[in-house]
């Protein structure tokens, strides 16, 4: 599983027969990566599903996997997600794994993503969303080493509060574990450390193994204490 989030497998499923859909149904990605999530989710229920990305190599990877596919009701495109209209038609599930960042920059993210979600959603419609938050006060260190925007501004709690502020009814919620975390963040590094004894001679992939070496050593020193990540469904009254 592709996805840039801290879930588990198991935790996928649980988050897909919790929504519901049907054959009926029609689901809409923000931010989809290589589709892996929508496959995913049209296997367990036919849903008809659309899957949106800015990253032409993403959609490009993404679409090529249905070649392994049959009878997929998935299709994928090329999409600024912030500036996209209103003519997609209404749906009956808006999905964003770790992505509001698609729909606006540093501490809007989060709300833009659910409001730019919600209006695209039939009555009774659902929103999936994964978002980061913070589990205790940042330290000085890690917020300077993340860099601005930080992106993540809310406790669990809060991203829950601010979706019903919107007029959301919050219908499910649950956070990443530390296994799921650790898990996440050590694959991470070993997909870069793998990349760059593959490619000795590569000095972009010989950057990228330090750049992920020095996120992990934050990673362990404070993300894994501070930072944690929540997935949360909300329904359109």
């Amino acid at each position: 599983m592709s996805l840039n989030s801290p879930v588990s497998d198991s935790k996928l499923d649980q988050l897909i027969d919790t929504v519901g859909l049907t054959p009926e149904s029609r689901a809409i990605d923000f931010g989809c990566g290589e589709g892996d999530f929508l496959v995913r989710l049209n296997q367990a229920s036919g849903a008809s599903c659309l899957g949106l990305d800015k990253d032409e190599s993403l959609i490009a990877a993404a679409t090529a996997k249905l070649s392994d596919l049959s009878g997929v009701k998935i299709e994928y495109r090329r999409s600024d997600i912030a500036a996209l209209p209103l003519d997609l038609g209404l749906c009956d599930l808006a999905v964003c794994m770790g992505a509001s960042h698609a729909f606006s920059e540093g501490e809007p993210a989060y709300r833009s993503a659910l409001e730019s979600m919600q209006k695209r959603l039939k009555p009774n419609g659902m929103i999936l969303i994964g978002e980061g938050y913070w589990k205790k006060k940042a330290d000085p260190e890690y917020l300077e080493f993340l860099g601005d925007p930080v992106g993540i501004y809310n406790s669990f709690e809060g991203n829950i509060s601010l979706a019903a502020e919107l007029g959301l009814v919050p219908l499910y919620a649950t956070q990443s574990s530390l296994d799921e975390w650790d898990h996440f963040e050590w694959n991470f590094l070993l997909k870069a450390e793998r990349e760059a004894i593959s490619n000795p001679q590569d000095e972009a992939a010989q950057k990228e193994r330090d750049r992920v070496r020095k996120w992990n050593a934050f990673y362990r020193q404070y993300g894994r204490s501070t930072m944690g990540y929540g997935h949360y469904i909300f329904m359109k009254e």
